[in-house]
């Protein structure tokens, strides 16, 4: 199909107001590089609770590393390689909910914290720190970002695209060994309003079978209230409740952004939890626990056969937090690979560099898994391992288990 001449003259005109765009943008000076590099350390510095768990999982020593970091952004020529060196410096940390993301996918940030505003108020700052900086400045960025990484980012959509289907969910039955399953591969709150019948028709249809396979192998998360509020309910004739604990640093960050953070916090001493990571001892962190209450949907009844929930490596965040949902309260059995981890907490926080307008997200909480241990660094350990390297595999492995429980 040939684009008409008004859809050709609307293309340049987009084109040249990006190109207009960009020439307002001035290159970084080294002294707003260097100014933005110790806004962004002095800010994790205050607030990042993992450093000791990069340090012990990943032999890294993140803040020891400053001098070393600082070379690198002063010997930067351009806002390419300044970008790209923040970046390389962000994931030494070592962590999927530390990093650019803000930047690079800035609108879908921006409209989710503005939508949500009217149910959670609280997300205020989230919105107005997303408002320092411009569309066209973390437009110009991302640019820089994906013409220093095309090559690399096409052989991982190609991948990625093999393996996964347009569409978010997939269910079947199995008539003959009396097991519903239904994958979820992502919990993107873009998505929920789209899935949210075929949830339901698919529980609901589950209650007819033995046995449940819930599949989440490979899905990174997205926002908790997927699961919590679409799934859960679903499978319950009574409110579950369970309890969330964590530990934060006293920052005035996480303040402005988590004012209920310090609210009711509790000593370290309240707690009998084995396996404490040492730093929330010792360096002057605030615990909080938090109780968390899923209600069942109002026309639903409790599921009686056995639920499985099947997780891989790449389970992280709020999919992580299903998983961690099974694990305190028991809902079913966790099978498959141990999780990614960082699952237990809230949003993480934002940060806009005052020179470059790059908004970076990090993390600000360590939550504790049932025994105490960090779930970042620990994260969830099946009930059921399963030894096959591909999602088949292993799907194929748990069928055979439950064949054998007939």
């Amino acid at each position: 199909m040939t684009p008409s001449k008004n859809t050709i003259i609307s293309i340049i005109i987009t084109l040249l107001i990006k190109v207009i765009g960009y020439s307002q943008i001035q290159e970084l000076s080294i002294n707003e590089k260097i100014a933005d590099f110790n806004y962004l350390f002095t800010e994790l510095g205050n607030t990042y609770p993992y450093f000791g768990v990069n340090k012990r999982n990943h032999g890294i020593d993140w803040l020891a590393k400053r001098s070393e970091f600082l070379d690198k952004i002063k010997q930067t020529k351009n806002d390419e390689e300044f970008i790209r060196v923040l970046e390389d410096i962000l994931n030494q940390l070592n962590n999927g909910h530390t990093d650019l993301l803000p930047t690079t996918y800035y609108k879908y940030f921006y409209d989710g914290y503005k939508n949500m505003l009217v149910h959670r108020p609280q997300l205020k700052a989230y919105v107005t720190e997303l408002e320092k900086t411009t569309f066209d400045q973390v437009e110009y960025w991302t640019q820089l970002l994906e013409s220093a990484k095309s090559e690399s980012s096409n052989a991982e959509s190609n991948e990625s695209h093999s393996l996964v289907s347009d569409e978010n969910l997939s269910y079947s039955y199995n008539d003959s060994l009396s097991i519903a399953f239904i994958k979820v591969r992502s919990f993107s709150y873009d998505l929920i309003e789209n899935d949210m019948d075929n949830l339901k028709s698919c529980f609901s249809k589950a209650h007819n079978y033995k046995n449940l396979i819930i599949d989440i192998q490979g899905n990174t998360g997205g926002d908790t209230r997927y699961w919590s509020d679409h799934m859960i309910p679903y499978l319950i004739k009574d409110t579950i409740n369970y309890s969330i604990i964590y530990g934060f640093k006293n920052s005035k960050r996480l303040k402005s952004f988590k004012p209920c953070y310090f609210e009711n916090t509790i000593s370290i001493d309240q707690f009998s939890l084995p396996n404490l990571p040492q730093e929330l001892k010792h360096d002057n962190y605030f615990m909080k626990k938090d109780f968390v209450e899923i209600s069942p949907e109002k026309t639903a009844k409790q599921y009686n056969g056995k639920i499985y929930l099947l997780v891989d490596e790449v389970v992280y965040s709020s999919s992580e937090s299903l998983a961690y949902f099974f694990k305190a309260t028991k809902f079913g059995k966790v099978v498959g690979k141990i999780t990614g981890g960082d699952g237990v907490g809230t949003d993480p926080l934002l940060l806009t560099l005052p020179n470059s307008g790059i908004v970076v997200r990090y993390i600000s909480e360590m939550g504790l898994n049932p025994d105490g241990s960090s779930n970042e660094e620990v994260k969830t350990i099946p009930d059921i391992v399963l030894k096959s390297e591909t999602e088949k595999g292993r799907y194929e492995e748990l069928v055979n288990y439950i064949k054998s429980l007939h």
